[in-house]
């Protein structure tokens, strides 16, 4: 099933194919406005509010499909901590995520700082 930008739950958090980069996505306009100088982003992963991944398979227009296999809690840690070291952040080690809401408060703090 294909999924469209504007049926997933905002905010969002992009995580892009071969990169540690996260970017916090606060809307559909926020989209338009921060990804047009990304380059490709087929292949590379959304995460929704409600906890939904999803799998970019076109790029203009954006077209989605859930991922076949869920990001997991631990899989989004490690990318968080990848993300705060790469960011200067030390003792990433010690990040803890037990929910969905701590991924987009803690890149929100990350992006801020």
């Amino acid at each position: 099933m294909m999924f469209t930008l504007e049926q997933v739950s905002w905010p969002i958090i992009l995580l892009q194919k071969n990169s540690n980069e996260l970017l916090r996505l606060e809307s559909l306009p926020d989209w338009f406005e921060k990804t047009e100088l990304l380059g490709v982003l087929q292949d590379s992963f959304i995460i929704d509010y409600c906890g939904d991944s999803y799998l970019i398979i076109e790029d203009h227009p954006p077209r989605l499909q859930c991922a076949s296999a869920q990001l997991s809690l631990g899989e989004l840690r490690h990318s968080v901590q990848l993300y705060a070291s790469q960011n200067g952040h030390c003792c990433t080690s010690k990040l803890t995520l037990n929910t969905i809401e701590q991924l987009f408060e803690i890149v929100a703090f990350i992006e801020q700082n």
